[in-house]
């Protein structure tokens, strides 16, 4: 058994590169924010946002050196994993006159050197703020209060002004508040109505193209660094509860000690080959397996995608070996659903550049049956649109599809698709079906079938980031309804799997939780916390009491390719 240890590492950050000195998109990311709580002490965490305090915070940025300014010693932390912050805090509280920093470099990402830098202005007092950069930032902001109610910033490397570079504006709750671009002195202002009370954050990327070196013996021809700079306005309130850095941060979810739910190995042979975004389905007592991405985080090539189809026949149980069957096109981001003994393919995307090369990638609007009797796939009607970073479930003889966006050569001319369409899978000459217009635009969802309905889970959004929100549609009337969101932060809804057995509707999300629909239809209850945590991956039913996670990858650990299950007592 090879357990979990990786081949290929997740990268923690999604950003392109362009030009000698260009702003990476931050459009997702994950940063260091740091900050300081009632007791004065400082905190920092790791997350998507100002409010995203309870994402797993890597090795490598808890080891970050934090320094107040005109101490001779860095500031002692100690790690923390509560229910409202994970990260790291001070082991006492900080100068509140002094403006503390770090930075960290995180480690190579396709070539680049990636570090973050972090700021932070303790004093309430705006006029009390620093106006003179430090002498040995190799990043940094001067934050100057414009006496209105909004802040002039400048923006600094290696002590020389950032012309034209994107400066972002953040609220506690985690929104964008505003995002222009610096002027030829560095300088960028946000107004009194843009500047909010409370915690603000400042985000700033940049990348260099023509920087070259080494680290750790690896060499890099390029580098990356991204700025979170913290101030607060107008916070008084010692009682208020943002100002205890916790209300917008959504609750760490906890498991329900008395679900009686379980997850662990189950024996069964380990995936032939490391895979995410793959289309999985059990049929027949068959696991099916088609295509996904083999390759490293977000390298996208043709050798990286699989054309394979394998099986595991799961009525031999620890004695069964995977199967190569027939082979299709190479396809990362599809749906694949059981009808019947037999798999139906839907969509996805094909890198049609080599490895290393520029990102060719087309989303696709194939849709074929494979037949185990013959071992032989054949088309359906294609999708009325090319489509990928979708998921489908199948009521009755119908497969709906929601969600997903159509690829056109890159990420960059991506179109984000807010249409659905269902299929008459027992009519070989049917035709897609469009039903009512979804009230969002989202990939990297999931999707179940549960109590008649559809539901689609969390997923990415065009503008805002990942979300947890769940929406509901109805085939009897055609028509949407709000679901209640699941639990966790924005990311616990990115590149989950959901799958509905023994007469409930269950989410498995990358941080590790397995949450189950409530009775009521209202809420969310967290029956499980699994050690392989997993995004991108599938978990499908073995049969009543047993839910099998197949593939998927973790952001710090890598690939998996061993088979947990989650075991439904007889309570469920």
């Amino acid at each position: 058994m090879t357990s979990y240890l990786p081949r290929r590492s997740f990268a923690i950050a999604f950003f392109c590169l362009a030009g000698s000195v260009a702003t990476p998109s931050l459009s997702w990311a994950h940063f260091p924010w740091l900050a300081s709580n009632d007791d004065g002490r400082a905190v920092m965490w790791f997350g998507e946002s100002t409010a995203d305090r309870v994402y797993p915070m890597p090795a490598k940025v808890q080891a970050i050196e934090l320094n107040s300014d005109g101490a001779k010693h860095p500031v002692a932390t100690k790690s923390v994993d509560g229910d409202d912050l994970v990260g790291i805090q001070s082991t006492m509280p900080i100068n509140s006159h002094a403006e503390l920093s770090g930075s960290v470099t995180y480690g190579l990402y396709h070539g680049t050197k990636l570090t973050y830098h972090v700021e932070h202005l303790p004093q309430t007092d705006p006029t009390q703020w620093p106006s003179e950069p430090r002498s040995d930032a190799p990043m940094q902001t001067v934050v100057i209060a414009d006496g209105k109610g909004g802040v002039e910033v400048k923006v600094l490397a290696d002590g020389e002004p950032l012309a034209d570079t994107e400066v972002k504006l953040y609220c506690e709750e985690g929104h964008q508040e505003a995002a222009r671009n610096t002027d030829a002195a560095g300088l960028v202002s946000f107004t009194a109505s843009e500047v909010e009370s409370g915690l603000n954050a400042i985000v700033v990327g940049v990348t260099k193209s023509d920087v070259k070196g080494e680290l750790d013996g690896e060499p890099y021809s390029s580098t990356t660094d991204y700025l979170t700079a913290t101030f607060s306005i107008g916070k008084s309130d010692k009682n208020d509860s943002a100002s205890k850095g916790s209300a917008a941060a959504p609750a760490k979810p906890k498991v329900d000690s008395n679900s009686g739910v379980s997850v662990g190995p189950t024996g069964l042979a380990e995936l032939p080959e490391e895979l995410t975004s793959f289309g999985a389905a059990i049929a027949g007592n068959r696991l099916f397996v088609y295509g996904g991405h083999t390759g490293d985080a977000h390298s996208y090539s043709t050798e990286e995608q699989s054309n394979r189809l394998w099986s595991l026949d799961l009525s031999q149980g620890d004695s069964a070996k995977w199967q190569e069957l027939a082979s299709g096109p190479r396809l990362q981001g599809l749906a694949l659903v059981a009808h019947g003994d037999r798999v139906v393919r839907i969509g996805g995307f094909s890198a049609v550049n080599d490895l290393g090369d520029d990102h060719e990638l087309h989303s696709q609007t194939s849709v074929a049956s494979y037949d185990p009797a013959t071992n032989q796939w054949s088309d359906l009607a294609s999708l009325p649109e090319p489509r990928s970073s979708l998921d489908a479930a199948v009521i009755g003889d119908k497969v709906y599809v929601f969600g997903g966006w159509k690829l056109d050569g890159d990420s960059d001319t991506s179109e984000w698709l807010q249409t659905a369409y269902c299929l008459d899978l027992s009519n070989p000459s049917a035709k897609w079906q469009a039903t009512a217009q979804p009230p969002f635009k989202r990939r990297a969802t999931s999707v179940a079938a549960f109590d008649g309905k559809l539901y689609v889970i969390g997923g990415m959004r065009p503008e805002g980031g990942p979300t947890t929100r769940v929406d509901i549609y109805d085939p009897k009337s055609d028509s949407w309804s709000d679901g209640p969101s699941i639990p966790g932060a924005g990311m616990s809804g990115f590149g989950s799997s959901s799958f509905a057995s023994g007469g409930n509707l269950y989410c498995s999300t990358m941080d590790g939780f397995v949450h189950r629909l409530d009775p009521s239809g209202k809420g969310w209850t967290t029956v499980a916390k699994c050690q392989r945590a997993r995004f991108f991956h599938r978990m499908l039913p073995r049969q009543e009491n047993e839910l099998l996670m197949v593939g998927g990858a973790n952001m710090q650990i890598g690939k998996f390719t061993v088979i947990d299950a989650v075991t439904l007592t007889s309570k469920e």
